[in-house]
């Protein structure tokens, strides 16, 4: 506990923001900076703000490029904006928004709607088959209004042009929200599109894939969807689909990544050498985890009651991890379980429906679960 001071003690000095500015102004004084760069009032009156040498207050003149809603970011690139701040509103597109190399557009979060008007295969096209890097997207909302077949498409061919002679892509996705695109949410294809990072997004009623990933060496940390077709799944981690330049899914790695109320799979992994760590499967139409393709692991993951009747589905036809791959694969302290929602009986058949091959060899380790219509484990020979 605190103790008050004696009486015959001084009180114990509060420092205030006023005095602490002050003490660094004079240390700064001190150490040669000049009295005239450094003094700040000690009157009552709040000292003007600080700005570094060359730095204009609000950014005019400087690197962002403000573009009011409703008005065109796309002529904002290509007028050679490189940093581009959006606003409280809608930004209507007739077409897909390509950005250049180095480029940055940022909002101000769910407030900030790209929206299109018009039928068009992306909201957003990165790279739109060719070279670029270094570009970053972040706290906006894409609205590809069932209008455009994908809401992001990352198709990044070539490496010319990228910093200092990168060999990849190097793009960031962040704090995104992607609504109702024809088929996919985002899409990774092309040679190039490597070592890029999506984090904290939200794609919501996919017609097909919420992310359809069909490129190596990148990685996924607390993004989610949700799909409204039944011939998808919310994250499709596989070979390039027909027509596709995709090279293949490979090197990826993903963390507290969720499937959720998709209408076929949860998650589909139909290539290998990939990391799921964390990640969960929750209320699916068709298997909470299709694992088609060896050489995976999976480090704590969840499935939550597939074949969910709110999402179409039907009882004891889907699995919570339904694996075909009896060998060069593990799966470490997942959990399998059926909830039994809303009073409804168990829907998800099995937790875990696997090769014989896969417990003998004690690739399934520690596995734990509950209410499953047939049990927690089925071996198939």
């Amino acid at each position: 506990m605190n103790e008050e001071p004696a009486a015959d003690e001084p009180a114990p000095r509060t420092a205030t923001r006023r005095t602490i500015i002050t003490g660094v102004a004079a240390a700064l004084a001190g150490a040669g900076a000049g009295a005239a760069a450094v003094a700040l009032s000690s009157d009552d009156a709040e000292a003007a703000p600080r700005i570094a040498a060359g730095s204009v207050a609000g950014g005019d003149g400087g690197p962002w490029h403000y573009v009011a809603p409703g008005g065109s970011i796309q002529d904002t690139i290509d007028a050679g904006a490189r940093a581009i701040q959006l606003g409280d509103g809608s930004y209507p597109v007739d077409r897909p928004l390509v950005p250049t190399p180095g480029c940055t557009i940022r909002g101000i979060g769910e407030r900030t709607v790209v929206v299109a008007t018009t039928s068009m295969a992306a909201v957003v096209a990165v790279g739109a088959g060719g070279p670029i890097g270094g570009v970053t997207l972040a706290e906006l909302v894409v609205d590809a209004a069932k209008k455009a077949v994908t809401g992001i498409d990352i198709d990044i061919v070539g490496t010319s042009g990228n910093l200092r002679g990168e060999p990849d892509a190097a793009c960031r996705f962040d704090d995104l929200w992607v609504l109702d695109p024809v088929q996919d949410g985002i899409v990774y294809r092309g040679t190039d599109t490597q070592a890029c990072t999506t984090t904290r997004t939200r794609v919501r009623r996919a017609g097909r894939h919420g992310y359809r990933i069909e490129a190596p060496d990148n990685t996924w940390i607390a993004c989610e969807a949700t799909t409204s077709g039944t011939g998808g799944a919310g994250f499709y981690v596989g070979v390039a689909i027909d027509g596709s330049d995709g090279i293949g899914a490979a090197n990826l790695h993903f963390h507290a990544c969720k499937a959720w109320y998709c209408r076929g799979y949860g998650w589909h992994i139909a290539t290998g050498r990939n990391s799921f760590v964390g990640c969960e499967a929750q209320d699916t139409a068709g298997h909470g985890w299709l694992i088609s393709a060896a050489r995976n692991t999976f480090s704590g993951c969840i499935a939550d009651t597939a074949g969910m009747a709110d999402v179409g589905g039907t009882a004891a036809t889907a699995d919570g991890f339904h694996v075909v791959p009896g060998a060069e694969l593990s799966l470490t302290g997942c959990l399998a379980f059926d909830r039994e929602p809303g009073g409804l009986p168990a829907q998800q058949r099995y937790g875990f429906n696997v090769p014989k091959a896969l417990v003998d060899d004690g690739l399934l380790v520690a596995p734990t679960g509950w209410g499953n219509v047939d049990g927690l484990i089925n071996e198939r020979r």
